[in-house]
């Protein structure tokens, strides 16, 4: 089904107002973010409450960053479509230097020490999720840097080689049950002026030509595409749908991860695990037993094992997320009546206001049934992706059973863990 045939759809995406009013919307939403949290930094006192109490640090980490993922699971890359980066990004390669990216952004691990410096670094120590000034930092320090690198390179240089969010939300796009894609292909091999990713649109406000190094015409799956709609917009003949289809068809194409790839979905793991040590023992020790069992075809039983970590690893970041809501559920209230915090979270720290979790049982129930259903939906997804993808078509018998095993490993460690 192709979801531009509603009508209220169509007059959206193919607006001139869209995506650009939702993303400057975005960029003010930031603003007031920021405004929200500059003023709170770090007091001994009320450290361990602040970052539920603050209403920034709640909106930010306990509301968008759940429903982004549950959002990219149904629809794809939606976010990055709205998101102010972008458009930051752009309007700065539009009066910039224009040059290529050199190699060392091309290769990935850009983003993957990023990642690695915002949960470690950011994170652990400068207290990221925990002090609202560090959050205010962080996001007038990503604006500034999408910005700066759209002075210097071409094209979306933040959003394809800079943003680790969309390298995160690329490869959970896989599961989504929609795809962007050319409606017709025998209409662009007969164009003549190829308008989508003609380097004369390239730099347009409005109906440019695509800056994520693919070609609207033959997107091969779901990861790298922003859902921008501007090549539909370029388009003369509008030849483009975004449709319906069955979750998780991306995983039976021969998807390849690139190493810095594999590097992020490891940190992941171990975030969401909130166990360094189980991301040995249920991640690299099966990895290593499978990779032993498949010497000949090492490369892509590595390949294999990696994509079809990204189902169980997407569906544990979710459930992660949704824990945090229902823990801060009595949280939301107070903080709308103070939304800087400092005041509610003196008050719990002198015990004249106390935080009553009881009521939460019930949503923790479903929760946990929840779980269940969702990691006995994945595991059987996994085993047939396993049994009929042409990821493991090079891969024997004997190393398709120990990838079975190891993701019925991996997933059980997820499921004890929340």
């Amino acid at each position: 089904m192709n979801l531009l045939k509603i009508k209220p759809v169509w007059i959206i995406v193919k607006s001139k107002y869209y995506p650009i009013v939702p993303q400057l919307i975005n960029l003010s939403v930031f603003v007031v973010l920021f405004i929200g949290s500059i003023g709170v930094g770090y007091e001994s006192k009320i450290a361990p409450y602040i970052a539920n109490t603050n209403l920034a640090n709640q909106i930010v980490w306990n509301i968008w960053w759940p429903f982004t993922l549950v959002i990219v699971a149904i629809a794809g890359r939606l976010w990055c479509s709205v998101c102010p980066l972008e458009l930051v990004n752009s309007l700065g390669s539009m009066i910039g230097l224009k040059k290529k990216a050199p190699r060392v952004l091309k290769s990935g691990w850009v983003i993957t020490l990023l990642f690695a410096f915002i949960l470690f670094g950011a994170g652990k120590y400068l207290g990221l999720q925990a002090v609202p000034r560090t959050l205010a930092i962080y996001l007038a320090s990503i604006v500034s840097l999408s910005f700066i690198l759209g002075l210097i390179y071409e094209k979306r240089s933040f959003c394809s080689y800079v943003c680790p969010l969309g390298s995160i939300l690329g490869m959970y796009s896989y599961i989504a049950g929609t795809e962007w894609r050319a409606d017709d292909t025998t209409i662009y091999k007969e164009c003549k002026t190829k308008d989508c990713v003609a380097k004369r649109n390239r730099y347009k406000l409005v109906g440019h030509s695509c800056t994520s190094n693919i070609n609207p015409a033959s997107i091969p799956d779901n990861r790298e595409c922003l859902l921008c709609t501007h090549c539909l917009k370029a388009c003369p003949s509008t030849n483009f749908r975004f449709s319906l289809r069955l979750p998780f068809t991306d995983f039976f194409k021969n998807i390849k991860l690139t190493p810095a790839e594999m590097g992020i979905l490891m940190l992941i793991i171990g975030f969401v695990n909130n166990n360094w040590h189980a991301l040995v023992v249920f991640t690299l020790v099966p990895l290593l037993l499978c990779l032993l069992v498949s010497w000949k075809s090492l490369l892509p039983m590595l390949n294999a094992f990696m994509v079809l970590l990204i189902p169980t690893t997407a569906a544990a970041h979710m459930l992660h997320a949704f824990r945090g809501i229902i823990w801060n559920w009595p949280f939301y209230k107070l903080n709308f009546q103070d939304p800087l915090g400092v005041s509610t979270a003196t008050m719990l720290a002198e015990k004249s206001l106390h935080i009553d979790h009881s009521k939460l049982e019930p949503a923790y129930r479903l929760l946990g049934t929840t779980t269940g259903l969702l990691y006995g939906a994945v595991f059987a997804v996994s085993v047939v992706i396993i049994l009929k993808s042409p990821l493991t078509e090079n891969i024997n018998r004997t190393g398709k059973l120990l990838l079975i095993l190891s993701m019925a490993s991996y997933i059980a460690s997820f499921y004890i863990k929340i």
